[in-house]
């Protein structure tokens, strides 16, 4: 008798963590978010790492990403749509263009990209 195992999907705290890290490298490191007075970013930062790698990774809906983080769909349909310019606006010391931006997602979304293109350059 065959045992089929399945495969193991990535592991999605490390990846979350690996955004998450990468989100504080660009804002420049703990002593940037310090110098910017922006410690308060960490917990949305953490939560939007979250939704990125499931979004991105595992193809989960808005529903069931906010489902599992305990928000709502509309701050997680934010956190995805964050625009990213708006956040290089933001780090750079500007007021972005567009209000009400979800930071802490456009910032994840930014690492989450950083991260793909180390990869694809790791592999080329």
């Amino acid at each position: 008798m065959m045992i089929e195992v399945p495969p193991q999907p990535a592991d999605l705290d490390q990846r979350a963590l690996r955004v998450f890290l990468k989100a504080i490298e660009l804002v420049g490191g703990p002593r940037g978010l310090v110098e910017r007075r922006r410690l308060t970013w960490l917990p949305s930062l953490m939560e939007a790492a979250f939704a990125v790698v499931l979004h991105e990774e595992h193809h989960r809906t808005t529903e069931e990403i906010a489902q599992f983080l305990g928000l709502s769909s509309a701050a997680v349909r934010n956190m995805l749509r964050a625009p990213t310019e708006a956040v290089v606006e933001r780090l750079q010391g500007e007021e972005p263009a567009a209000h009400n931006v979800h930071i802490a997602g456009g910032l994840a979304r930014l690492a989450y990209q950083a991260l793909r293109r180390e990869a694809s350059s790791a592999g080329a």
